[in-house]
């Protein structure tokens, strides 16, 4: 069958030289023009899986045994699936099939050991006429696709300088959609979008998961600023053996329940986690404590994603015993065990892979001897409490700490003494807000960790559209004439003493809104009945607003000052929410699901135990609500439970609409459907930043 130039999607060339042409000219691909069809394909990765299993084989393999090998590929239905077969075991992928003389064989396919070495093959090839696999849609051409040893990995369209990139995504979303990413194509891992002067990258995905919103540019090390040229691109991601480790140590599988999917890492990301690989590399572990750096990417940039490949690609390394993770506070160590094991290539179904939890610190003590190599998630409350246990003894290992959140609990002493007690450690932090000279009267980053050693700024991170901007709206809660009438006045005549009646009213009738918040106290709002009131009928007004109408849901923080305990005032925000559910279910009017959640006291403070009955009576409450059975002994158990509700992890699939916090998840807590920051309190600096990103 023949077909005309309109019945098959060709390649636009760009103006200047096409992508496979320069690209094995500099960059070390082999290209092969005699390669044009699927069948094409197939046989020449027939041949290199051939020639890199003679050991195995003692003869080509027949039309039956290859056919199990065909099937094996084509049967990956998700390029997560593809992503778990191109990783294999231990970064060693194998197919396994039968021989006709009876032989049970595995042929290896991909070794992440030889990535840029050894008998790996780098083949470029174009125009690859596909045929229609959905009757009623035209046969297809490929512009440009990169083989790892014969497989396709980097699929490349191309546009001319007339068309926006967004032409070429979309192309290929089209081609998503006609399943035409199968048979061999089914183990593409990265797609890339090109026009002479745009370049955009991504992961390839499912046609209900694609958005082009997780296309990226790409970007230059020195400065992050945005790569569009599309041969610089080509220089700094197409060489190998970039491409090649782009495509797989820069890969995330990401297995989250019910959500697995294929991610490539963001240019910052690489060259953040490049860069403590490569100053691990020349650490002396014998000389003692090792401070590496830190890694300064802002909150909601994707540092748990960096932390983690960082975590594995080290713990991979041949001069490191062990690599612990560490959290800033025990309430955050299984969310983040959660997200690694979930990253982890090696924990397949429900094995435990190399991710491992310390619910205890006899548990953290018995990994940090043990002999495997393989990453341990704790917090600095439990490395506390084992360092000052008469029986602790350093592991006599040699263990890399990388430190989440580095600006929070590092400070100290009892982390100085965590430092000193590993004899032959080395430490790396991550954090979005640093401490400098002009923030802190205490030791910077810099002192605890070392030199910085990528930065990517909140500023970077909203004009690349990586982090979102905020939005800022301002209500507040006392009458204007109120004000000016009951509280102004007693306010001036204290903070003004000296001034007459008549200075004090003429100040107060030339006062603008603004002027007159700013005059509020913080105090004048704490446990206000009133106040109380008027937020929570306002939340309710406009909730279906905010939350674009129950989608997306909310984070609620209340704190007062003078050295006051603040659950009180959350308290009543708690019980305000529950008054008014109760008379919005008698009218069918809108319920919103509410929890609250603070730490349990144990200072044997004046206000221990109203604060415990509190907490107590907030999770009967939960309990009534979702069927669970907290109570005070079981508090993290509770507030994890929150958490999986806010973040909508929880697997009965019961979410809450708002959760009200003093302190808690307000840093370091992942909830992607939570868009609104309801903020009862005075914030400021690092705080900020962290809470509002």
């Amino acid at each position: 069958m023949t077909h005309s130039r309109n019945d098959v999607n060709s390649c636009e060339q760009l103006d200047d030289p096409d992508v496979s042409n320069y690209i094995t000219k500099s960059k070390l691909w082999k290209y092969e023009p005699s390669i044009r069809t699927t069948d094409e394909l197939w046989n020449n990765f027939k041949a290199i899986l051939e020639q890199h299993n003679q050991s195995t084989l003692d003869r080509p393999l027949s039309v039956v045994e290859f056919n199990q090998v065909k099937k094996i590929i084509s049967d990956l239905k998700t390029p997560y699936q593809a992503g778990q077969f191109l990783y294999g075991l231990n970064g060693v992928s194998q197919i396994e099939i039968d021989l006709d003389d009876g032989r049970h064989v595995f042929l290896t396919v991909f070794d992440q050991k030889k990535v840029g070495a050894g008998d790996t093959v780098y083949q470029v090839v174009n125009q690859i006429r596909r045929p229609a696999v959905i009757t009623g849609r035209p046969d297809r051409r490929f512009d440009t696709t990169l083989l790892i040893n014969g497989l396709p990995i980097i699929q490349i369209e191309e546009k001319r300088d007339t068309h926006d990139v967004n032409e070429a995504l979309n192309q290929m979303h089209q081609y998503i959609t006609e399943n035409q990413y199968h048979d061999i194509y089914s183990t593409l891992q990265i797609l890339v979008a090109i026009t002479p002067n745009n370049v955009k990258y991504m992961a390839n995905t499912t046609a209900d998961k694609f958005n082009k919103d997780f296309a990226f540019n790409w970007q230059r090390k020195d400065d992050n600023s945005i790569v569009r040229n599309w041969k610089e691109f080509a220089d700094s991601m197409l060489s190998i053996p970039m491409a090649h480790q782009m495509a797989t140590n820069y890969m995330i599988l990401d297995g989250t329940k019910n959500k697995q999917m294929l991610k490539v890492m963001r240019p910052y990301q690489v060259y953040a986690t490049q860069n403590v690989i490569n100053k691990l590399k020349t650490i002396d572990f014998d000389s003692g404590k090792n401070k590496v750096g830190y890694i300064w990417h802002t909150t909601g940039s994707g540092k748990t994603i960096t932390s983690f490949k960082t975590a594995w690609l080290a713990s991979r390394m041949p001069k490191i015993d062990k690599v612990v993770f560490v959290v800033d506070r025990i309430a955050l160590t299984r969310q983040t065990f959660e997200n690694y094991k979930a990253y982890d290539p090696d924990a397949i179904d429900e094995s435990l892979g190399s991710v491992q939890d310390t619910k205890r610190t006899t548990e953290l003590s018995r990994r940090l001897r043990s002999n495997d190599d393989g990453i341990i998630v704790t917090s600095v409350q439990k490395l506390n409490t084992l360092i000052n246990k008469k029986s602790f003894k350093d592991p006599g290992k040699n263990i890399v700490f990388i430190v989440d959140e580095a600006h929070r609990s590092t400070g100290g002493a009892s982390f100085a003494d965590i430092q000193k007690a590993f004899k032959h450690a080395a430490w790396v932090g991550y954090s979005g807000t640093p401490m400098f000279d002009e923030t802190t009267s205490g030791l910077r980053t810099e002192d605890i960790f070392g030199p910085l050693l990528h930065a990517y700024t909140i500023r970077e991170a909203i004009a690349d559209h990586n982090v979102l901007g905020f939005k800022v709206d301002f209500e507040t809660t006392i009458d204007e004439e109120k004000m000016k009438k009951d509280y102004l006045p007693s306010f001036y005549r204290e903070h003004h003493p000296k001034w007459t009646d008549e200075e004090i009213e003429e100040k107060i009738a030339n006062l603008t809104p603004e002027d007159m918040d700013d005059a509020v106290e913080p105090s004048f709002y704490d446990e206000n009945p009133e106040h109380i009131r008027l937020v929570v009928e306002d939340i309710f007004k406009n909730w279906r607003n905010r939350s674009n109408d129950g989608k997306y849901n909310a984070l609620f923080t209340t704190h007062v000052g003078g050295g006051k305990a603040s659950t009180p005032m959350a308290m009543m925000y708690f019980k305000e929410f529950q008054r008014v559910n109760k008379e919005h279910a008698k009218t069918g009017d809108l319920t919103l699901k509410v929890a609250v959640t603070f730490s349990q006291s144990t200072n044997n403070g004046d206000n221990m135990v109203a604060t415990n009955n509190n907490l107590e009576y907030a999770m009967n409450v939960y309990n009534k609500e979702f069927g669970t059975n907290f109570k005070l002994d079981t508090v993290a158990e509770y507030t994890q439970d929150v958490t999986s509700r806010l973040n909508k992890s929880a697997r009965d699939k019961k979410f809450l609409d708002i959760v009200i916090v003093v302190d808690q998840l307000l840093t370091g807590f992942d909830a992607p459907e939570m868009n609104t920051l309801y903020v009862d309190r005075t914030l400021k600096g690092a705080g900020l930043i962290q809470a509002y990103s």
